[in-house]
């Protein structure tokens, strides 16, 4: 092996101790794919297999370097606390006994055959095991062939069915890694597929997997894998049945659009406030197009819909107040800012576009998907980018980027014997006033007037 892993004094005095009790350590899983693919000696995290030691005696030795916290004695995962890298685990023979990812049932094997071990993973390069004290890589089923092959292939046919979760995971494996899903393992999960092996997954593990791929360099490899094998969600699937009007969109149907702009907002997503909100937002930015797409290809209203599609449907995945109300925003606004600088619109309706966002995202978050939602097209138009960038250039300069203060407050509407509803009807006209230029003694004026019946 021409480089091998790097442990500081302290980890290797635990580890030299664990062999010097008759254990065999190898590291597994993903610190030897990214060892290969990328030369990492120093992973941040770091899986290792105990075998030939009882689970008890593991915890007694490393009892003596911490905190040893058991993730479910069963499964045989321990944690020391001093060591917060690491997962120790002993083998383990798992036969399903349900639909979802708890019903297993599990038994301890610290001297199970290597091979046997490697088998229950995932794919063949995450199948490989490191062996702590020779360096030696145990490769049972061609994953370094894989690796550079740049393919993810499954292991065993039978056991990879029993997690539907690993097509998800070879989707976020695409994408993050830049690989290809062999052909028997693609024909596989869209069987499951349709077997309905997806709706026993929960939200949560789902919305994991979905957040490694928007997180990555190129979502849009394993969004296309996903949407080979009917596995994307429903109203992303129904985009590649939406087209659009060929001289504004030559790539066609939604979709196309939509995994250009998502690996377009994957090279800035990490100069937005909320990297991860701007990646969904960028996905499901025009999720309510089919919902109002006419015969000719236009979309009037499509950001009013989309809103629409993610109250319905995505907001009880996601289960994020933060997550939820930033990208509901953007999809009601992604277009906004465009419009506006086509239409040379009036500072008072770019007052209302800083008041629509204010708390939720800054606008700098709103020009990038404008550029990437305008750019994420086979006809690309950069005098478009430019009409934005004065656009902007413009109003801030004059403007600024945040939402106006109130000038008008509860405390000024008092005196005037206000209650109930009228109260907020009038500090909502109050702020309309504000953003059309009135200042404060003009508008108490016209409240004045107003209550007065005038």
């Amino acid at each position: 092996m021409k480089n091998s892993f790097q442990f500081d004094a302290f980890e290797k005095k635990v580890l030299d101790d664990l062999v010097k009790h008759h254990a065999k350590l190898y590291i597994v899983g993903g610190a030897i794919r990214d060892l290969i693919l990328f030369n990492k000696t120093n992973p941040h995290d770091i899986d290792i297999e105990i075998y030939h030691l009882p689970i008890d005696e593991l915890i007694k030795i490393l009892s003596q370097y911490g905190h040893v916290r058991t993730v479910g004695k069963s499964f045989g995962i321990v944690k020391l606390d001093t060591l917060p890298r690491f997962d120790f685990a002993l083998p383990r023979i798992e036969v399903k006994t349900g639909h979802t990812h708890r019903d297993f049932q599990v038994s301890l094997n610290p001297d199970m055959d290597l091979k046997e071990a490697c088998r229950r993973r995932d794919f063949t390069m995450n199948s490989l095991m490191y062996d702590y004290q020779t360096h030696h890589i145990y490769d049972f089923f061609g994953g370094i062939e894989d690796l550079n092959h740049h393919v993810i292939k499954m292991i065993d046919e039978k056991s990879f069915q029993e997690d539907p979760l690993r097509i998800l995971r070879a989707a976020q494996f695409a994408s993050r890694l830049e690989m290809t899903v062999d052909i028997q393992t693609q024909q596989l999960c869209k069987k499951m597929i349709q077997a309905g092996a997806l709706q026993h997954l929960s939200h949560e593990r789902i919305v994991s997997e979905y957040n490694k791929l928007l997180m990555s360099n190129k979502p849009s490899i394993g969004l296309k894998f996903l949407l080979k094998i009917n596995g994307l969600f429903k109203p992303l699937m129904v985009l590649k049945d939406c087209h659009q009007r060929l001289d504004y969109h030559p790539e066609d149907d939604v979709m196309s659009h939509t995994l250009l702009v998502v690996d377009l907002a994957a090279l800035c997503k990490h100069h937005t406030s909320y990297p991860l909100g701007f990646m969904w937002g960028a996905l499901l930015h025009d999720i309510g197009k089919p919902l109002v797409t006419t015969p000719d290809g236009r979309a009037p209203g499509h950001n009013e819909s989309g809103v629409q599609v993610f109250n319905e449907y995505f907001a009880g995945i996601l289960q994020n107040q933060r997550l939820n109300q930033y990208v509901k925003t953007m999809i009601y606004y992604h277009m906004h800012l465009m419009n506006m600088a086509r239409n040379h619109s009036r500072d008072f309706r770019f007052y209302q576009l800083l008041k629509g966002i204010d708390g939720i995202m800054p606008l700098e978050d709103l020009v990038l998907i404008s550029k990437c939602d305008k750019l994420g097209r086979y006809d690309n138009r950069p005098e478009t980018i430019k009409l934005l960038d004065d656009f902007i250039e413009d109003k801030t300069s004059r403007l600024g980027k945040e939402a106006l203060k109130p000038v008008i407050t509860g405390k000024d509407l008092l005196p005037l014997g206000i209650r109930g509803s009228q109260f907020k009807e009038l500090l909502d006209w109050a702020y309309e006033l504000q953003m059309k230029g009135h200042d404060k003694f003009d508008i108490m004026h016209l409240i004045k007037e107003k209550l007065n019946g005038r």
